[in-house]
């Protein structure tokens, strides 16, 4: 509405007699209002259009740029109109009367025109009011064209004093509208002044007054249309953020209250207005909903309130914008300022009451955050003032909105200028002398950081007006932007609006006339503030613009020059304060993590070099993401030359830009540290808006983020990375930017005008040098080429080598890596379950917005789903309120612990949840420590069993990620300062994740009280019970260290990392600085993961002060450091003396019964994990070894004998108390030593074996130290080996120490040396030619595995520490013994000792191999032949044979002259190369002219060889020593002499064999391609190699030993009684099963159960089953059920079974024969009539028919008990053993047939109970002759169909053989095998002799007696030949 139509609003209409009065006056007001009120009209009708138009999606502008013409030239017409009409009537002086003769026809008809077309889009568009007047139907008004006459007058309508001209049309209105859509004239006006329906022109003008109903009638239709105008353009746009969401929401609803739109219409309106986000979500159920917009609109709002309007996710925000607050500094008030604000908008989200999360803003631990972003300043000022407030108000902390009032206070003071005290003076400019004069003036304009750069311009034009303000000012008229116009920012901000207001400047960029800010696409953003909503010069309040230098002349600003000359200032803004030349590269910031887990994601910097063919990263990548990715070589090519390096590769990863919006996959990245590491070469948005073409850029650049390192550089193998999709190139010489997919770059020297140069200058003498020859300039940093390489190399420590999975080289080099060994060969490592679960966690792993970790429960996949127990976990409360009932002190306790858990949150009321939801309930129980009896824990069971399955059954378990007890301790020993520390509650600090916890439910009182009602709970934290909580809790302690890595300190990462037991941490430094800056460190950083780290111990006062008494152990919470002594504190199980720094033992004065139980606990009860008293824990142990070989009960009394020695030691443990170890190795510290050595000693004895280690450690003054690290005893065994095999054992348990200490001690030993009194073992160490057996020589090579013969020394007994560990020293004693102090002689300086040793009379040892001597003389004419070569079996020994007779030729010929040892006949023990490889000349040659004599000669006349020699393509030569080599096609390779032309070998002679042996010991026994290829390597080609190869390895003992399968014989047929048709029961085979616990009696305690099994009898022939239960396994027991069997199935004929102990016994009670071979027995068991024959042992399969039936009554009795209800008894599982016999009888022996002639089916109960149906009895009456009548044919009858179909039917059932189909050789008398004990790991199967073989009727051996050497004797085994190994036939002629 115009301003005109409002100030008609209160006008009224001048009534007919008053303007008659005053005709001239009256006529020209009238005029004028009817011109005004004509314009109004037609104003208003295109307003609605124009409304109507801004509804409509189509052409929205073009129609209001045309509109807008067609209302200013309809105004005008209309108003002339009314003008001359209005003239017209004054000149015929008519009063109040218009005549329409004064109106032109074409005028009439457009306005009648006019008028139709407006009344269709009323009816179609507008709403204008809501009257309740009532339309009558038949009223209408209609002016047709016929009653227009000249003298007729225009009707009118007057509708809050306008007045509208109705046209001659019609204007109908039936009663068929809605009453309050479209409003009629009879709507409208007052009934007062309603129109005559019969003649609508009565009157002669039909004027109405102004009614109250039409002004607010109108009153509404303006706000209705100001409301429309709001809708199009005064809503704002949501930006998808919870935070402004409700605010938002209400004003959306508030604007279209009243409009009354439909579904729709609200949802198009919806959609225009919501963010990218929620409207992708409103457009999708729009969608789905587009038949039924109503309930689509609903939806819509109720996602919208779910996704950001939830209390959740706006606290979620509301705290995440105070998390991403930056700190303040001490005097940035603005910052404050801003903080204050965001403080109030928390405090008015909390006062409305619906966000209950902020309420823990009222505490301490929610207010630490925001206190934390306070300048330090204030953190101190609000300590006081909060203390002094909680001291006035005695409450525990101040209330949020006083803290909100104590920032916005001191924000208000910072901010207000009259308290604003910094100093102007050192702001001021400094004005610089000029450097030279110029006789003319020049007007100079100056800019500190606006350099020009470009040629002076022209200027002409310079002060002609222009539209862009951004180049000229509008006050100064100066070429200066007007945003940085001095005068126009010192306006006050109303001012700077005015002013654009006033010259028609764009408010958004303030920079262009040309267009208003709606119109404006410039991007803006307020360096202030960071809003996008308006422009920095229009920021409200105080900026910082304001503080910088006065204005100078016009302002100060920087000009472009006006002529010629020209002043460039500094460059500080972009080259920085240290004035040197700047350049940017393209380097860009992105986020990089490994594929797939966005979590993990580190911000770096990544180089773009497209000169670099590789990308590469530094070594702090692998840490990050801690990969442990093996090391290879590569060469590395650069400015500097060529150099070879080894790295590690990272594969599987991503980088994504900082936009999220692309995400690219990184091919293998390289380990290098020499990508370039100058951050000042990576563009920032400084740079960007430093020059003017690249100024639109600088939003699209990241600030510099100091977090991030350059660690990425990515070359041409990411080539997607390097291709530009955008470019701005500006003038020439300056800085262009590319737009990459990873970001926006900026290239070039971005020195203004190039104002900076470089400092200095340096030239060099450059020479040509040949390519990639190393130079002595500066490595270029640029240029990169990489070439990855695949020799052989050696790897460092520090690079594990491991198999890569993506690594790809060249075919030759595959393999290459595949017998690399590492130190971590023989370590286990993880599960494939342990890899789901950490997969688990590093997927589900996270931190809440309370910075707690939330882990998932790992649960196992696929699982089955856990029924609902509630029933079992109430069952269990009831119980246990029953206990508490009997134990009043553990239900206090109980309580206690429960209101603990519930009072820190831990646990929470359970939600109710539908039954079809799975659920678990964990019982609960508690436990108390044996030295806490007053504290309780409770466990929550989460292995308690329902339906067969616990909870624990479906959750994964985790790796063990815990450090090692006995590891802890002894870096615990390190150092002189030491502490302890504990974590609160560690496992209830790490929560479960939300969707888990509905399977920690569990049942418990309301409100803790007994009383009440039980109601369920759930678990949010993970809880004692569960299997993987530990792994959980432990990952999550090392993820607190490891979630930043860049900022995490590495002692405290290491410390938390490696010195944690558990929850338990043990560290020792060397200085007390040390050790308080790295506990506070470490709770600073737990912290931030709400870990705390209390319970602090130490042994320095001055640790225990730096910490408050609240992180105090308990003990030393109320201590007073300065007078009291520190007392003992517990670690990890042992005593620790704090003032002493020493170990103690306590040993309880509890003396327990003295009984072989009794020992065992007493003895387990002293706690020793490093051996301080081995010694004498080592005498107790034999004891109890002696006492368990003298009885076999566990509560049987002691022996007299025994008892006495008991007794003595029991006491003589008291004196233990006296004892005490220092707790650090030495007094000096371990990480200052000038050396480190290790020292162990290693002794046996008959009784024992033991070793001991110390530390040696050397000061700066050459002392020496020494340290007892470890001791170990182990009981000797029985029967006892000899001594020198014990003195061996000693000494690998002396290495197997030393490795531990090494791994867990963390400490580089400069030695490690053994020491050992045997000089026997010191021989078998050293040896390096004599063959020892098997038992002496796997320890040997143990031994060596981990030392070397140098590293062993001897040691007299009398000085060895470890002796005393092997004859028992008593605890009085032990202090006096050298155990902990170690022998004196370390002490000294170290001097040579001998470390080489001889075998000690090797002739009478009975562990070396004897050495046998052959020699023969023969005299031969002819020369040497090979034939001689038969004779050796090894390559070694031929050669040593051949070199030694070489050896003695050749000094037979020495002359008396010569001065030479070696004459004659001798033995030589060392020959020299020369000579060796003489004798392999002459072995060589000896075979080839044999064997190739006429391919030799062809050579020799230089023939071609035949075609069919072996040697055609091989293109043979002879060479200088006269052997035959191969010629091939490789002499240009690189290849050395022997691999180019290798030595040919007759693959069929005996040194084929010899070296192909040979080679294959080498390669330890690997399979064909190892051993050929080692061949190959040697120089050797065998013809026919592969086979010859093949067929040695065949025939290898040690290959079989080591892989052979276990022997196998074709399935042997059925015995008879399988196929016989005898009576039931009459060949039985039996066994045992169980156990079932059994309640047999109740007591005053409860329920005594006891154990039952079954013994089933299966008839051989029926199949059918009896079951006897028995209550013990005792022979006794088992001849009962047997008696019972046979006297209700009659008697047996056979029977079978395995070797039970019950079973042979119960054959020799019941004088039953067995299978024995013997003719006697034989004869026997004949006239008896009854065998029982035992089954070979551990040949399970030839059982397998009854085993059969154990499993199927095994399945049936689980089912049964399922549906047990009550306790099991003795009486209802015979009744259960009863029907199972019932049930497995009734099966089928055959498949069911579908044949309806089949009389009945096949099963074992058919023959028993002479029954094949139920069958009723029959009708009629009966009488006693009746009774037997044909009984006995209808028995037969049924028996003979019986056996009928159950040879026909069953017995082809059993024809064929499921396995063993094969006939193999049989393992006869005589053959070596290798016999299989399950128990140990197969280099441990005992190797045994076969004395006896047993062939069944088919010839075919399948069962044998097999001899094995055991200590103290020989012993036979009767075993199956499936469980033997055949090592070597009888048969076979293998030469030894």
């Amino acid at each position: 509405m115009t301003t005109e139509t409002s100030s008609l609003k209160t006008r009224s209409c001048a009534s007919c007699s008053s303007a008659r009065s005053n005709t001239s006056s009256t006529g020209s007001a009238a005029a004028k209002a009817r011109a005004r009120a004509e314009a109004a009209k037609a104003r208003l009708t295109f307003a609605e259009e124009e409304v109507n138009l801004k509804l409509q999606k189509a052409k929205v502008e073009a129609s209001m740029e045309m509109l807008q013409q067609k209302k200013e030239v309809a105004a005008a017409v209309a108003e002339a109109e009314a003008l001359e009409a209005a003239i017209d009537e004054h000149s015929e002086k008519h009063s109040c009367k218009l005549s329409l003769n004064s109106v032109p026809l074409e005028t009439t008809q457009r306005t009648e025109q006019y008028v139709i077309d407006q009344t269709k889009n009323l009816d179609k568009d507008l709403q204008l009011c809501d009257v309740p007047a009532k339309i009558e139907p038949s009223t209408s008004y209609s002016i047709s064209g016929s009653q227009l006459k000249p003298e007729a007058k225009p009707f009118l309508l007057r509708h809050n004093s306008v007045s509208f001209q109705l046209p001659d049309t019609t204007l109908k209105h039936s009663a068929t509208l809605p009453a309050n859509k479209y409003p009629t004239p009879s709507q409208q006006f007052g009934s007062q002044n309603s129109i005559n329906t019969s003649n609508p022109l009565n009157s002669e003008y039909p004027m109405f007054q102004n009614s109250n109903d039409c002004s607010s009638n109108m009153n509404d239709f303006v706000r209705y249309l100001a409301r429309r105008e709001l809708v199009s353009t005064g809503l704002l746009q949501f930006n998808d953020k919870p935070q402004n969401y409700r605010a938002w929401k209400r004003s959306f609803q508030n604007a279209t209250f009243d409009l009354n739109l439909t579904p729709s219409e609200e949802m198009d309106l919806l959609l225009k207005w919501l963010g990218k986000e929620s409207a992708e979500q409103v457009e999708q159920i729009r969608a789905i909903h587009i038949n039924h917009p109503q309930a689509g609109l609903a939806m819509a709002w109720d996602r919208l309130d779910q996704t950001y309007g939830s209390a959740e996710i706006i606290e979620h925000a509301l705290f995440k914008r105070i998390d991403a607050f930056p700190k303040i500094a001490n005097r940035d008030y603005s910052k404050l300022s801003k903080l204050s604000d965001l403080l109030m908008e928390l405090q008015s989200a909390k006062a409305e009451g619906d966000l209950p999360g902020l309420v823990l803003l009222d505490t301490a631990r929610g207010i630490y955050p925001i206190i934390q972003k306070l300048p330090f300043r204030l953190q101190e000022k609000w300590a006081s003032v909060g203390a002094a407030y909680k001291r006035h108000n005695q409450v525990p902390y101040p209330p949020f909105a006083y803290f909100v009032d104590f920032v916005s206070q001191e924000a208000d003071i910072g901010n207000d200028p009259s308290f604003s005290f910094v100093s102007y003076i050192d702001t001021a400019p400094k004005v610089e002398k000029a450097a030279w004069k110029s006789s003319k003036q020049h007007e100079i304009f100056v800019h500190k950081t606006a350099v020009s750069y470009g040629d002076c311009a022209d200027t002409g034009g310079l002060y002609k007006q222009s539209d862009d303000c951004d180049k000229l000012c509008l006050i100064h008229k100066r070429p200066h932007p007007l945003n940085k116009c001095r005068v126009f920012l010192e306006k006050s901000t109303d001012a700077r609006k005015a002013f654009l207001r006033e010259h028609n400047v764009c408010f958004k960029c303030c920079s262009s006339t040309t267009h208003i800010a709606k119109n404006c696409k410039t991007k803006v953003q307020c360096s202030e503030c960071k809003s996008e909503g308006h422009n920095t010069v229009l920021h409200p309040g105080h900026a910082s613009w304001k503080e910088s230098n006065p204005a100078t002349k016009h302002g100060g600003e920087g000009e472009q020059p006006l002529s010629q000359s020209q002043v460039d200032s500094k460059c500080t803004e972009v080259c920085g304060e240290n004035q040197t030349d700047r350049s940017c590269s393209k380097v860009c910031l992105v986020k990089v993590f490994p594929a797939g887990q966005k979590d993990k994601a580190v911000k770096v910097y990544a180089i773009l070099d497209e000169q670099s063919n590789r990308s590469l990263v530094r070594s702090q990548f692998f840490e990050v993401f801690s990969d442990q990715s093996p090391c290879a070589p590569y060469i590395l090519r650069t400015c500097a030359g060529v150099k070879e390096s080894a790295g590690r590769r990272a594969s599987g990863y991503e980088v994504e830009s900082l936009d999220g919006t692309v995400c690219i996959s990184l091919p293998s990245l390289i380990e290098c540290n020499d990508i370039p590491n100058n951050r000042d070469e990576i563009p920032t948005p400084d740079v960007a808006r430093s020059h003017t073409h690249l100024k639109s850029m600088a939003h699209f650049i990241p600030e510099l983020d100091p977090k991030a390192p350059i660690m990425l550089l990515l070359g041409r193998d990411v080539i997607r990375v390097h291709k530009v999709r955008k470019q701005v190139n500006g003038p020439h010489n300056l800085p262009y930017a590319q737009k990459l997919d990873l970001g926006w770059v900026i290239v070039g020297n971005v020195c203004l005008g190039n104002v900076h140069k470089p400092l200095t200058i340096s030239t060099f003498h450059t020479n040509t040098i040949e390519p990639e020859r190393p130079t002595l300039f500066k490595p270029c940093p640029n240029v990169f080429h990489v070439k990855e390489t695949c020799k052989d190399f050696q790897i460092a420590n520090h690079c594990p080598t491991y198999p890569e999975a993506k690594f790809t080289c060249d075919v030759d080099c595959l393999g290459d890596n595949v017998f690399q060994r590492t130190k971590e060969d023989n370590q286990v490592a993880p599960s494939i379950q342990d890899a789901t679960f950490m997969k688990i966690m590093d997927e589900g792993l996270r931190k809440d917005s309370n910075n707690s970790w939330v882990a998932p429960l790992p649960f196992k996949s696929p699982r089955p789903r856990l029924p609902n127990n509630r029933i079992q976990a109430l069952k269990r409360l009831i119980s246990l309120k029953h206990n508490f009932e009997r134990k009043p002190m553990m239900k206090e306790h109980f309580l206690k612990f429960m209101e603990k858990i519930f009072k820190n949150g831990h646990a929470e009321l359970a939600p109710p949840l539908d039954e079809k939801e799975e659920q678990w309930y964990l019982p609960t129980f508690g436990v108390y420590h044996p030295k806490k009896v007053n504290q309780i824990r409770v466990v929550f069971d989460s292995s308690a069993q329902h339906n067969a399955i616990s909870l624990n059954d479906v959750l994964l378990t985790g790796p063990d990620l815990n450090n090692t007890l006995v590891g802890v301790m002894m870096r615990f020993r390190k150092e002189a300062i030491a502490f302890t520390a504990d974590i609160e509650q560690m496992f209830y600090c790490f929560l479960v994740r939300e969707e888990d916890r509905d399977f920690l439910r569990f049942l418990w009182f309301q409100d803790n009280d007994t009383s009440k009602d039980i109601v369920d709970y759930r678990m949010r934290v993970h809880v004692f019970g569960n299997k993987p909580s530990p792994a959980v809790a432990i990952h999550c302690l090392h993820k607190s260290v490891q979630i930043d890595n860049f900022h995490v300190d590495s002692e405290v990462k290491q410390f938390v990392m490696r010195d944690f037991y558990v929850d338990d941490g043990l560290k020792s430094l060397p200085t007390v600085e040390a050790t308080i800056s790295l506990l506070k460190k470490t709770q600073e950083v737990l912290s931030k993961s709400n870990l705390r780290l209390h319970k602090i111990a130490a042994n320095s006062k001055k640790v225990m002060e730096a910490f408050p008494s609240t992180d105090h152990a308990c003990d030393l919470k109320d201590l007073d450091f300065e007078e009291d002594t520190l007392p003992m504190q517990r670690s990890l199980g042992l005593n620790w003396d704090l003032h002493s720094d020493c170990f103690r033992f306590s040993v309880s004065d509890e003396v327990k019964p003295y009984t072989r139980r009794g020992v065992l606990s007493t003895i387990n009860r002293l706690y020793d994990p490093l051996g301080f008293v081995a010694p004498v824990t080592i005498q107790g142990k034999a004891i109890l070894r002696e006492l368990t070989a003298v009885s076999g009960d566990w509560d049987a009394p002691l022996p007299q004998k025994m008892e006495d020695a008991w007794t003595l030691w029991r006491v003589s443990l008291s004196e233990l108390a006296n004892f005490s170890i220092p707790r650090v190795y030495t007094e000096i510290s371990t990480s200052t030593a000038m050396r480190r050595e290790l020292c162990v000693f290693a002794d046996a004895s008959i009784k024992a074996i033991a070793a001991v280690s110390y530390l040696k450690v050397t000061d700066d003054e050459g002392k020496n130290h020494i340290g007892f690290v470890m001791g170990k005893a182990k009981l000797a065994p029985r029967p006892e080996h000899t001594v020198p095999r014990l003195e061996l054992c000693a000494a690998v348990l002396a290495v197997e120490l030393a490795d531990l200490i090494s791994v867990n001690l963390d400490l580089q030993f400069d030695a490690v040396t053994y020491y050992t009194d045997s000089k026997v073992v010191l021989g078998y160490i050293c040896n390096e030619t004599r063959r020892f057996y098997v038992y002496v020589s796997n320890r040997v090579q143990r031994i060596r595995r981990s030392s070397s013969p140098d590293q062993w020394r001897y040691v007299p007994t009398e000085q060895n520490p470890a002796d005393h560990a092997t004859r028992f020293v008593s605890a009085a004693h032990l202090q006096k013994t050298n155990w902990l102090s170690g022998p004196n002689f370390l002490l000294t300086q170290g001097t040579d000792i001998q470390n080489t040793f001889n075998l000690v009379n090797p002739s009478s040892d009975p562990d070396v191999r004897p050495l046998v001597s052959t020699l023969t003389t023969t005299a031969l004419t002819k020369q040497l032949g090979s034939e001689r070569f038969a004779k050796f079996s090894s390559w070694n020994s031929l050669t040593g044979a051949i070199t030694r007779l070489i050896h003695i030729a050749h000094h037979f010929k020495t002359t008396e002259k010569e001065n030479s040892s070696c004459k004659g006949w001798h033995y030589c023990k060392e020959f020299t190369m020369e000579e060796s490889d003489r004798a392999i000349n002459i072995i060589l040659r000896a075979v080839q002219e044999e064997a190739y004599s006429h391919e030799i000669e062809c050579i020799k006349r230089q023939e071609r060889i035949p075609k069919s020699s072996p040697l055609h393509t091989l293109d043979p030569f002879i060479d200088q020593q006269g052997l035959l080599r191969v010629g091939g096609r490789l002499h240009l390779s690189s290849l050395n002499q022997r691999e180019k032309t290798p030595l040919l070998i007759p693959g069929k002679s005996h040194i084929a064999t010899l070296i192909i042996r040979h080679h294959h010991e080498r390669v330890q026994h690997q399979g064909r391609h190892f051993t050929e290829g080692a061949v190959r390597a040697a120089g050797f080609w065998i013809i026919g190699g592969k086979r010859r190869v093949s067929s040695i390895i065949h025939q290898c003992v040690t290959c079989r030993r080591l892989r052979a399968p276990l022997s196998i014989q074709k399935m042997a047929n059925l015995p008879a009684e399988r196929l016989s048709e005898d009576p039931p029961f009459t060949n039985v085979g039996l066994d045992v099963f169980g156990p079932w616990n059994v309640s047999s009696r109740r007591t005053r305690g409860g329920l005594l159960y006891s154990k039952r099994w079954a013994v089933i009898f299966t008839c051989m022939s029926i199949r059918a089953v009896h079951i006897e239960v028995i209550e013990s396994l005792d022979t006794s027991s088992f001849i009962n059920a047997l008696r019972r069997f046979l006297a209700v199935r009659g008697p047996v004929k056979h029977i079978r079974s395995d070797r039970g102990t019950n079973f042979v016994g119960a054959c020799k009670e019941l004088q039953i024969p067995s299978n024995i071979d013997s003719k006697v027995v034989k004869t026997y068991l004949s006239d008896q009539g009854c065998t029982w024959t035992f089954n070979p042992p551990h040949a399970s399969h030839c059982g397998g028919s009854w085993e059969r039936m154990i499993g199927l009554a095994r399945r049936i009795l689980d089912s049964m008990f399922l549906q047990l209800k009550d306790k099991l008894t003795h009486e209802v599982l015979v009744t259960f053993m009863a029907e199972v016999t019932a049930i497995i009888n009734a099966r089928p022996l055959v498949p069911v047939t579908t044949d309806p002639h089949e009389s009945f089916i096949l099963t074992p109960a058919a023959l028993l109970t002479q029954k094949v149906n139920p069958v009723a009895a029959p009708t009629g009456e009966f009488g006693v002759t009746d009774l037997y009548k044909c009984q006995w044919r209808q028995v037969q009858h049924l028996s003979n169909t019986f056996w009928d179909r159950w040879r026909k039917q069953f017995l082809p059932t059993l024809q064929p053989r499921r396995k063993w189909q094969s006939v193999h050789p049989n393992v006869n008398t005589g053959s070596v095998v290798l016999l299989k004990n399950s128990q140990v790991p197969r280099n441990e199967w005992p190797l045994g002799l076969v004395t006896q073989s047993f062939p069944s009727k088919d010839g075919k051996v399948r069962q044998v007696e097999v001899k094995v050497i055991k200590p103290g004797g020989s012993t036979l085994f009767l075993r199956p030949v499936t469980e033997v190994v055949l090592l070597l036939s009888s048969e076979s002629k293998v030469d030894e």
